[in-house]
């Protein structure tokens, strides 16, 4: 079912990873499993490069499933459960972990949470195996699971910090509560298997930028720039409150009944230790409410905290069973029936939730706009952007797609860096005045966009801080606002009937297509309208403005941008101040 809602094409939140897996760049510490996966099923002849990272991700969510059901049958076989339910039960907590909304949006895009997911719940079932209160701590199997659990804790840090963290507290605390830490000889080679995994994994991360390649330096620095979704309010939503809206109440209920029973018994406290640190990480480090354009590196504790909940509502089902059955209570019987009927079906609703949410097989508005805001634009142009997530996907589309390499992308956030400056200068001399004024005053002057606007055709985002002078410079042109070199007159802001981004144009047309909404793309068309709105009201075009902004209200009819604009708009029409300017910039940072 994941490979079919497997993303087919690009996907904004799998840009950072794709120039990071497939094309190779130095990005800093993560994701060194994910580039390994990426880059041997690159050389699949199979979908486009796309579809090939999200089948990794794809894969990694099979092992988790497969590791989930054997870790909740480890546990369920400690209760008096009958072999069959076990087995059942263990299947639905699989099903369930695997269905839920996020563990699907992570599998179905490259660049995932899912491999993270999946070296944990492997390193904490070997954990549990070492834990075993019948298990040997001297033998050389054991000294091989102890080696094997240190190459997997540093594969965890190599790929995702945190998830690496995760499975370092789990293993402390489950070995502190099975009374089975490991022989003093073998902490040694323990921590030196650890640092030699982490180091093997991250060693092209280190090596990369040593190369002749500053580019890669130059994506470094922009991925430690805040990736905050546009358009959407990246809030950290309550953990009880998202575990509400994965598993429902009832689940959370047999869940906390499971965790419960299974702390006070003796025989199931030492393999219950890690689903409770799964789920504690989760609550202290809750996942943001709304990650739709970048990869929080938190999604991996909270697939993790999913994964524990669907063990622990499995425990405690079986904990009711056996209730059941030793009580001789009327139609017990049938009551486990019911039971164990009404526990699938709630896997069966969560896998309905996740069809709507996690579905990619039909988003293809984010190449439409790429290819509206890319390929249309005139030979060797520029491109000045402020926000990331536009960077990396024209980024991605350059190095992986091999889009347009004649475009030169200025990501502004980087512009007073000395790194930036030392890979733009050689392509175009005439942004040293850009980069001047930037590392003086922190943003571009009307001089220095002039001068490079007279050697390549300028298109820009707009600027919250431009004067009113330094935006009669700008016509719309495409998704950008194209920058002339001298004053435009009014009649030079004349706007084109069809706007590539109003409600007819390739990409509204691409928001339309399926069932499950393309929201990533959806706040990047609605920043994108804001800002032309604001740009043409500040220039006196408040009845070309309109139009726009009619559009955005079917977009976002509850936007504040939408009702303070047509307010001041409706207010200068009844003042009579046309063609003087409205200012709308300020409700851009609503």
């Amino acid at each position: 079912m994941a490979v079919w809602r497997a993303a087919a094409g690009v996907q904004w939140r799998g840009d950072l990873p794709a120039v990071r897996d497939q094309g190779l760049a130095a990005l800093g510490a993560g994701g060194a499993l994910s580039t390994v996966l990426a880059q041997a099923l690159s050389l699949l002849p199979l979908g486009n490069l796309a579809f090939r990272a999200a089948l990794g991700s794809t894969l990694a969510l099979g092992l988790s499933c497969y590791l989930v059901l054997r870790i909740a049958r480890r546990i369920l076989r400690l209760t008096s459960c009958p072999p069959m339910l076990v087995s059942l039960l263990s299947m639905v907590a699989a099903v369930t972990a695997g269905l839920c909304p996020t563990w699907q949006s992570e599998a179905t895009v490259g660049g995932g949470a899912m491999p993270a997911v999946a070296v944990v719940l492997l390193g904490v079932d070997l954990v549990m195996e070492i834990s075993r209160r019948d298990a040997p701590t001297l033998t050389p199997a054991a000294t091989r699971r102890w080696l094997l659990l240190g190459a997997l804790a540093g594969a965890a840090l190599a790929e995702n910090l945190p998830a690496g963290l995760a499975l370092l507290a789990v293993t402390l605390v489950t070995v502190a509560s099975a009374s089975k830490s490991p022989p003093p000889r073998l902490i040694a080679p323990f921590l030196a298997i650890l640092v030699i995994a982490f180091a093997l994994l991250l060693a092209p991360e280190l090596l990369r930028p040593l190369a002749p390649r500053g580019w890669d330096d130059v994506a470094r620095a922009l991925s430690e720039v805040s990736l905050a979704p546009m358009g959407v309010t990246a809030t950290r939503q309550a953990a009880l409150v998202a575990w509400l809206h994965e598993v429902g109440l009832a689940a959370l209920v047999l869940a906390g009944l499971g965790l419960g029973v299974g702390l006070f018994r003796d025989d199931r406290r030492a393999w219950m230790s890690p689903i409770v640190v799964l789920v504690l990480i989760d609550l202290v480090y809750p996942l943001a409410a709304s990650p739709k354009l970048s990869v929080d590196p938190l999604a991996a504790l909270r697939c993790l905290a999913l994964g524990a909940f669907a063990v622990a509502a499995a425990h405690g089902v079986a904990e009711i069973i056996v209730f059941l059955r030793k009580s001789r209570i009327p139609l017990a019987r049938a009551a486990v029936a019911l039971l164990v009927v009404f526990h699938m079906t709630a896997a069966a609703v969560t896998c309905e939730e996740s069809a709507f949410v996690a579905d990619r097989s039909d988003h293809f508005a984010a190449e439409e706009w790429t290819d509206e805001a890319l390929g249309n634009l005139p030979i060797n142009a520029a491109v000045l952007v402020h926000s990331p997530e536009l960077t990396w996907r024209l980024w991605a589309a350059q190095v992986i797609g091999g889009q347009r390499p004649d475009v030169l992308v200025i990501p502004v956030p980087l512009l007073q860096r000395g790194l930036a400056t030392s890979n733009l200068l050689p392509s175009e001399p005439s942004v040293v005045q850009v980069l001047r004024d930037v590392a003086l005053t922190g943003q571009a002057s009307e001089f220095g966009l002039s001068l490079l606007a007279d050697a390549r055709p300028l298109h820009v985002e707009l600027d919250e801080r431009w004067d009113a002078r330094l935006v009669k410079h700008l016509s719309v042109e495409g998704p950008w606002l194209r920058f002339a070199p001298q004053v435009l007159g009014r009649s030079d802001h004349k706007l084109l009937a069809d706007h590539s981004l109003a409600l007819d144009g390739r990409v509204a047309r691409g928001l339309r297509v399926g069932d499950a909404p393309d929201e990533s793309t959806t706040a990047v068309v609605i920043k994108t309208l804001k800002e032309h709105v604001a740009a043409l009201s500040l220039i006196g075009m408040d009845e070309r403005s309109e139009g726009l902004l009619a559009g955005l209200e079917q977009l976002a009819p509850e936007d504040p941008f939408v009702t303070g604009a047509k307010l001041r708009l409706a207010h200068a029409a009844r003042a009579k101040r046309r063609p003087k300017s409205t200012e709308l910039r300020d409700l851009l940072r609503f």
